[in-house]
């Protein structure tokens, strides 16, 4: 849980151009990181918050504790001095005369104050005793809420990663087959231009015949120069080939256009399919396997 605090924006895709292109959406994964991020946040400074107040009461423990054992040592001290001073006899060595033995220090307290001043410290101690207690319950409740908080927003997020991979896969297969499907349009587009193709060339050969019989047939001298049936015959047999070399150019150009048109169409369903590769690899491999090495642990 420490590492997933000491800075989200590390760990978070959002902050990442996570897509390209059209797949560069605000999507439902989009908008769980932001939360989740917001979460973390938002715990951070909780978390903050309560490690200051954990301080604080560690500063007042310690100096309860001070408190406590400045008293008892000057009790025992005292204690020490008072049991000497009951072991003395008239036959105690080293006993003198002390003429300012009866002169009051101005230090001197009362007995109601001797009582009081220990009595203040145990009531301090005990109230910072009960204070720790307190805060202890209240930091385990913080602590569990918040990798609850966390596991709960960590879910939703994966969840919506795994819900959009799903959609992105789904979207890819339906590219991919449309490319099958116009890769096979273009090659049954390319066999027909080259039939098209074929077919004109094959045209050439009767055309330039019948046009080579009509050159030479108007080469005949004088009355022989007659439009006959055999010339009419000619002259429709190359209007007809004409009009259907015509036609199969005509035909030509629209399947080169239809053929272009295919090209750009797969051109175009390529980059598309590489976008949704490179969001697949992106959501799928590169930030699902991060945040599953990001496990949260129930409190």
């Amino acid at each position: 849980m420490a590492r997933l605090l000491q800075d989200p924006s590390k760990f978070h895709p959002s902050e990442w151009q996570r897509r390209v292109g059209i797949d560069l959406v605000h999507d439902e994964v989009e908008q769980e990181l932001v939360k989740e991020a917001e979460v973390l946040q938002g715990i951070i400074a909780l978390l903050g918050r309560t490690l200051e107040q954990t301080n604080e009461q560690i500063r007042q423990n310690r100096s309860a504790k001070y408190n406590l054992e400045m008293d008892l040592k000057d009790k025992f001290t005292a204690l020490t001095i008072d049991d000497y001073c009951a072991s003395l006899t008239n036959d105690t060595p080293h006993i003198i005369y002390a003429e300012n033995a009866m002169k009051l220090e101005a230090n001197f307290v009362s007995p109601e104050d001797w009582i009081d001043f220990s009595n203040i410290n145990v009531e301090k101690a005990d109230k910072q005793r009960n204070n720790s207690l307190a805060l202890k319950a209240l930091i385990d409740g913080i602590l569990s809420q918040t990798v609850n908080d966390m596991h709960k927003q960590c879910e939703m997020v994966n969840t919506a990663f795994r819900n959009r991979i799903k959609e992105v896969k789904d979207a890819k297969h339906k590219l991919e087959t449309l490319l099958a499907m116009v890769m096979d349009e273009t090659a049954s587009q390319e066999k027909n231009i080259a039939a098209l193709k074929k077919a004109i060339a094959d045209k050439e050969g009767p055309v330039k015949v019948a046009q080579t019989r009509l050159e030479v047939r108007n080469h005949r001298p004088n009355v022989e120069l007659c439009y006959d049936t055999v010339h009419s015959s000619l002259m429709s047999e190359v209007q007809e080939i004409t009009k259907n070399i015509q036609r199969l150019k005509d035909a030509l150009a629209q399947a080169e256009i239809e053929l272009k048109g295919l090209s750009c169409r797969q051109l175009s369903l390529e980059e598309e399919i590489k976008v949704k590769e490179n969001t697949l690899y992106i959501d799928e491999v590169l930030c699902m396997q991060m945040r599953e090495s990001l496990c949260i642990n129930h409190y």
